[in-house]
């Protein structure tokens, strides 16, 4: 076995950290635990679903009969508007308060499909309503950050199989967002160049990690991927959020972004379980929003169609992920799928 080039550290630009790569990993034996996806024939329209169209949540609201993506506010919600107005500046007992809201994005009113099963209108029509949420939610004075994503499958914890995706607006800007931002911004300072922009031609001049394109989006699987098939989606040209995006960006949105996510389905055969997060400009008051670059982030779980990707002791402990499949190979095979 070829080893050569299997162990090395890459930069991640956009963290300001490193990344492991230790291809030659995923080749040791494996006694550990494995994943048996059981394909289960879910219905159209589930009684016992609170996202369904005309079911009563938990909270007694019953939802309207709706016929295309919808959205509404989480009855559990992590965050809330009305939150107390708490803070402690105790040198080991800091506090401030916690402000915000979530909602919930039903992509459709069928319950026995995913994003990437619909047809590429009906995705359209979700990335619309991403669009208006954010500019919805961006307007509100005490948000500071509207953070897009979904998280599928249930061997991360999603309970609920129903197409949908979430949004938390919140009063402070997540420790992975700020850093971007302040990547782009010191970038910018640097170069009078676009750091998303540079890396994108790097990119393409490459050529290997291509995954997908059209005329207004890249797909690929960065240099720097911190998980197996991670992939970007990112704009040819800067905009700082999805509002910035003109309705025919909207369309090759839907369009790149649909494509992606039928690959990973066909790259193992099965629903791929992802996180997926839109990354937006946060709107907080920073002059740096107008130089952050929108993109589409996935983080795919599963190392192998039956393995899990842990974030075990280095990587808990340490703060350096390990990536065990090189990223030249993790596009060609989505590429091909």
């Amino acid at each position: 076995m070829n080893l050569s080039g299997k162990w090395e550290r890459r930069w991640h630009p956009l963290l300001q950290e490193w990344v492991i790569l230790a291809a030659v990993t995923s080749h040791r034996p494996w006694s550990g635990e494995t994943i048996k996806p059981i394909a289960v024939e879910e219905p159209v329209f589930d009684p016992g679903c609170y996202l369904c169209p005309g079911v009563v949540r938990a909270s007694g609201v019953k939802n309207p009969d709706y016929k295309g993506p919808w959205a509404f506010t989480n009855d559990f919600a992590s965050f809330s508007f009305d939150a107390p107005d708490v803070s402690n500046d105790s040198k080991f007992q800091k506090v401030r308060p916690v402000h915000g809201t979530c909602r919930v994005i039903c992509y459709t009113p069928r319950h026995n499909v995913t994003l990437a099963q619909l047809p590429i209108e009906e995705v359209e029509a979700v990335v619309r309503l991403w669009k208006n949420e954010y500019e919805t939610l961006s307007q509100h004075e005490k948000i500071k950050n509207v953070l897009i994503f979904e998280n599928k499958g249930k061997v991360i914890g999603v309970s609920n199989p129903h197409p949908h995706g979430q949004i938390y607006a919140t009063n402070f800007v997540p420790r992975i967002v700020e850093r971007q931002r302040s990547s782009f911004a010191e970038y910018y300072r640097e170069n009078g160049t676009h750091l998303l922009e540079d890396l994108l031609q790097e990119e393409l001049q490459y050529g290997k990690r291509i995954v997908y394109e059209n005329d207004h989006f890249v797909a690929f699987v960065p240099f720097f991927a911190r998980f197996v098939y991670e992939t970007y989606i990112v704009p040819r040209k800067q905009v700082p959020s999805i509002a910035a995006l003109s309705e025919i960006q909207l369309k090759a949105l839907a369009e790149i972004h649909k494509v992606i996510l039928s690959k990973f389905d066909r790259l193992y055969q099965m629903s791929f379980p992802n996180i997926t997060m839109l990354q937006n400009a946060p709107c907080d008051d920073s002059p740096e929003n107008a130089l952050f670059h929108f993109h589409i982030e996935f983080y795919p779980p599963l190392r192998d169609p039956d393995k899990m990707k842990y974030l075990a002791g280095f990587e808990s402990g340490g703060g350096n992920i390990i990536n065990p499949v090189m990223p030249d190979d993790a596009a060609q095979r989505l590429r091909e799928a």
